[in-house]
């Protein structure tokens, strides 16, 4: 019977289903286990084979959606790679129209080194602010001119991300005070995010050991900040409720879900288990 609770839940529930057993999608994997096994048409073998055929049929499907997802993310980036391209150049223009640079080629330095070679494109998987830091850092490096930090922002962004600064009035798109504080409040992302990515970040071979330490410093303060932890005590409770939460079994997990990220007192997390 132990190999029921080596399922998913959600594959038990489908086996109870099949078995024409009363249930609620509260029950946890313990309780739909009992159910089961206290049914009248329970055999071991039959079960087994039943689920099986349940856990193999739910794994096609999800292979199959994985697949048509990896499809159409292709698809929309050879497109979104051609509009791009085009919309660029025009996003380029009307920032230096904005900021007054006559667009000639006696006007326009050629860099010594291609863009790529100083500045990282954006990740949008990783934070906003990570990324902002980064370019802000390298911009200070190669000695360029905070006035021209929005025109080369937009070459290294999302396409949809630069259409996000064109609409903003004339006199502030080409602000980049104003954009990295637009950016920042629009894709600022949530504590919890911010501990996932301290606690699995890897260093990226292209770049160095001190851009690693400042990406986890980003991290470890956008997660502990984000919660208002600015205390010793606030943050001990916080490391030993995150370690509390790492050695809970999949059932807590699983029925404290809704409220996993937000239950950080380690006194308060403890009550709930215990009360489970």
């Amino acid at each position: 019977m132990a190999f029921l609770l080596a399922r998913r839940k959600e594959d038990l529930m489908t086996l109870a289903a099949d078995l024409d057993l009363t249930f609620e999608a509260s029950f946890t994997k313990l309780k739909l286990k009992e159910l089961i096994v206290k049914s009248p048409d329970y055999v071991e073998d039959d079960v087994k084979k039943m689920l099986d055929g349940i856990v193999e049929e739910r794994t096609k499907g999800e292979e199959k959606a994985e697949k048509e997802k990896i499809r159409k993310e292709e698809k929309e980036e050879r497109m979104q790679k051609e509009e791009r391209e085009y919309e660029l150049e025009k996003l380029r223009i009307q920032a230096q129209r904005i900021a007054n640079i006559p667009n000639s080629a006696e006007n326009v330095q050629t860099p010594n080194k291609p863009i790529h070679e100083t500045f990282h494109k954006f990740n949008m998987q990783e934070d906003i602010s990570l990324n902002l830091t980064l370019f802000e850092r390298h911009a200070e490096l190669t000695f360029l001119p905070k006035k021209d930090w929005v025109q080369k922002l937009i070459g290294l962004i999302p396409i949809e991300i630069a259409h996000l600064i064109a609409r903003e009035p004339a006199d502030k798109c080409n602000d980049y005070d104003h954009v990295k504080d637009l950016l920042l409040q629009r894709f600022k992302l949530s504590p919890e995010k911010f501990r996932q990515l301290f606690l699995f970040h890897q260093k990226d071979d292209e770049k160095t050991w001190q851009d690693f330490q400042h990406e986890l410093q980003t991290y470890f303060d956008g997660w502990t900040l984000g919660l208002k932890v600015n205390t010793y005590d606030q943050l001990r409770e916080l490391i030993i409720a995150d370690q509390m939460k790492e050695k809970a079994p999949y059932d807590l997990r699983e029925h404290f879900l809704d409220e996993w990220s937000t239950i950080n007192s380690p006194i308060e997390l403890a009550k709930k288990f215990e009360d489970y």
